[in-house]
């Protein structure tokens, strides 16, 4: 009498476990290697590459792989957090009936936006680094090189330099910076006055000076008959 295996009938639609397929170019063709839960048995595997990939399947080996010890992750530093040890992975190799030859790495790798990849990346790395307390101490690049840019330009002559105040925008005749104005035209009048040639009348500024409050006592007079 043969024995007929009977597979499952009940159809599984979204299932909430990942089978992950892992890129092994030792192994011979008839052979492939998956990362599953670890709830996951042998027959669950089988099962899954019959009904999804319709796969038949020879063998299957599987083991627990324990991960290494680490630690957490304090303040942004690694090695001050509490010893623990990350979750076991679970590792099945199976035996196919027919063989399977892994595709060809891509060489143009802009389907799937790489550049955008590596951006994210960066901007990441940069923004973990700024909330660590030592960022405080750290130069903060992208002004360095705005800077550094800016300087050139005004080195070639490309931009002319401003004082912060035209740069912005600002006036003097603003109640605010009434007072700031009067004192820069007065000593504007009197730096013009000690520039003058010798034997060259200089035009007298028209400076208005305030009285003094403070009132000036006059000393008497001898009286002489």
């Amino acid at each position: 009498m043969t024995r007929v295996r009977r597979l499952a009938k009940k159809p599984i639609f979204l299932p909430e476990f990942v089978v992950t397929l892992v890129r092994t170019p030792f192994l011979p063709p008839r052979y492939a290697t998956f990362y599953v839960p670890l709830e996951f048995n042998k027959l669950d595997m089988r099962e899954y590459m019959k009904q999804v990939y319709n796969v038949d399947i020879i063998s299957i080996r599987s083991f627990v792989e324990q991960q290494k010890v680490t630690r957490e992750f304090r303040d942004g530093r690694p090695g001050y957090g509490p010893i623990r040890r990350p979750k076991s992975k679970k590792k099945m190799t199976i035996e196919m009936t027919e063989p399977f030859v892994w595709p060809e790495v891509p060489k143009d790798l802009s389907p799937w936006q790489p550049d955008q990849f590596y951006r994210h990346r960066e901007y990441s790395q940069e923004f973990q680094e700024s909330g660590q307390p030592s960022a405080s101490a750290k130069p903060l690049k992208g002004e360095s090189d705005a800077f550094a840019e800016q300087a050139k330009e005004l080195l070639e002559g490309k931009t002319a330099w401003k004082p912060t105040w035209q740069a912005l925008g600002l006036r003097y005749d603003r109640p605010a910076l009434a007072k700031l104005s009067e004192k820069t035209t007065l000593e504007a009048k009197v730096s013009q006055l000690k520039t003058t040639k010798e034997g060259q009348e200089a035009p007298v500024p028209d400076v208005k000076v305030e009285e003094s409050s403070q009132s000036v006592e006059s000393t008497p007079k001898d009286k002489t008959s």
